[in-house]
């Protein structure tokens, strides 16, 4: 320990550990990792749930996506007016202890009436818990290596497969859905407390500090000129339809055509997700960065490139015959449709003043979870049961490749909107005129 460290007050120690970025990145990386978990652990639990409750596939991927999503998406535009106006530390910790509440809820559920009831529960709190996360971060770091950490934060995508796949699904067949859900909604109270106890609300950036969050009204207004940012949030939006129809049915695909248990592949395909997932979100981020030094455009180039790869992986992962082949294109497929999510988070923040920053937060929240949760696992259902009745072989398998085939939508849309990134964000004043010239 340096002499500094020894001889200053034990105070001054626990504030600078408080208001440390570093640690305050890591509180926001497990609560993206249990916001995630939250999310998709119905995806492992569809089969027993679907037997349980003799549900069809529309309605299981009702209950998958659409109830959620919608609930999310009503609930995330006050909670972002809120984060650009109140304490986002608070915010992000009381929404953490409800949604965890509400998932465990979910495990004593005697009906699929009340399991959807505490399924809106867990959208509504997790509404809340993305928004003040970017805002946060955005203010913790610059523009310069906000892509980076955006990356680490979005870590707990990969990090939450790997424990929904891996230890739950061990739970799953040892004890029933219903404790997996209850023992997914424990970490996320103790975390809570200990946001409240050692991260500090960040300070926001001297523009903020000097003016008021602007009304809703100017807010939109500002974000429909931006059209570089109209751009990614759409292509946000088109992303995520494919990202969750194909992650909400992926492992019911594997069960149905491989035949495999998933408690015997959920290891290997958890394992491999996971790596693949942490590797290529890291790199994405810290590629967009790098590349982004010579000229801005790349950080959308990154997102488009990423993304065309995730449709030949995931055509190959649904149509390949060995089942270890379509676990390796799976988690090909989960990497590559997740490494927009670092660059383009980034990006959206700095397309906007600071005191929007939460309500744009809460926007691609929106837009993402109600589009692409709420039609993504529903239409996939719907095209099976479709394909079913028209005698298709392996239904499931054909609305999965027509689902992923969708993300060429989203590389057009992210390659256009490199157009007028550059004027855009000087425009937000994330960079100088002369930046990038």
């Amino acid at each position: 320990m340096s002499t500094e460290a020894a001889t200053a007050p034990a105070g001054a120690l626990n504030s600078s550990f408080r208001t440390s970025p570093r640690i305050a990145l890591f509180f926001l990386f497990l609560l993206n990792t249990l916001l995630v978990l939250d999310k998709i652990i119905f995806t492992i639990l569809l089969e027993p749930i679907k037997h349980e409750f003799q549900l069809d596939d529309f309605r299981l991927g009702l209950l998958a996506g659409a109830v959620y999503a919608f609930c999310l998406g009503i609930a995330s535009v006050p909670f972002g007016i809120l984060t650009d106006r109140g304490n986002r530390r608070n915010l992000a910790a009381g929404c953490l202890a409800f949604w965890s509440a509400m998932t465990g809820l979910c495990g004593l559920a005697q009906s699929y009436t009340l399991l959807l009831a505490a399924r809106l529960g867990v959208g509504v709190g997790e509404a809340g818990g993305g928004p003040t996360a970017l805002s946060m971060i955005s203010d913790l770091f610059a523009h310069k290596k906000r892509a980076t950490a955006m990356a680490i934060f979005s870590l707990g995508t990969p990090m939450a497969a790997l424990i929904s796949l891996t230890t739950m699904t061990k739970v799953e067949a040892m004890f029933g859905w219903r404790v997996v859900l209850i023992a997914a909604s424990i970490p996320g109270f103790l975390i809570a407390i200990a946001m409240w106890l050692f991260m500090a609300e960040p300070k926001r950036g001297a523009e903020a500090q000097r003016a008021s969050a602007p009304p809703m009204r100017e807010t939109l207004a500002y974000i429909r000129s931006q059209r570089s940012l109209v751009l990614l949030l759409a292509g946000a939006m088109s992303a995520y339809i494919v990202l969750a129809g194909v992650s909400s049915w992926n492992f019911s695909f594997l069960i149905r055509v491989h035949h495999v248990k998933l408690s015997e592949v959920g290891p290997l395909l958890g394992a491999s997700i996971a790596g693949a997932g942490m590797i290529g979100l890291y790199g994405s981020g810290r590629l967009a960065d790098f590349l982004a030094e010579r000229d801005e455009r790349w950080r959308t180039r990154v997102m488009a490139g990423t993304t065309l790869a995730s449709v030949g992986f995931g055509i190959a992962a649904f149509t390949v015959s060995d089942w270890h082949l379509a676990v390796a294109c799976t988690a090909g497929l989960a990497a590559c449709a997740t490494l927009w999510l670092a660059p383009g988070y980034a990006l959206s923040q700095s397309l906007v003043p600071t005191r929007m920053r939460g309500t744009i937060g809460a926007i691609i929240f929106m837009l993402a979870n109600v589009v692409g949760y709420g039609f993504g696992p529903p239409l996939v259902g719907l095209l099976s049961d479709v394909f079913q009745s028209a005698g298709a072989a392996a239904p499931l398998r054909d609305a999965l490749v027509f689902i992923v085939s969708g993300n060429v939508i989203s590389v057009l849309l992210f390659l256009l909107s490199g157009r007028t990134l550059r004027a855009d964000l000087e425009r937000a004043g994330a960079m100088s005129p002369t930046t990038n010239a």
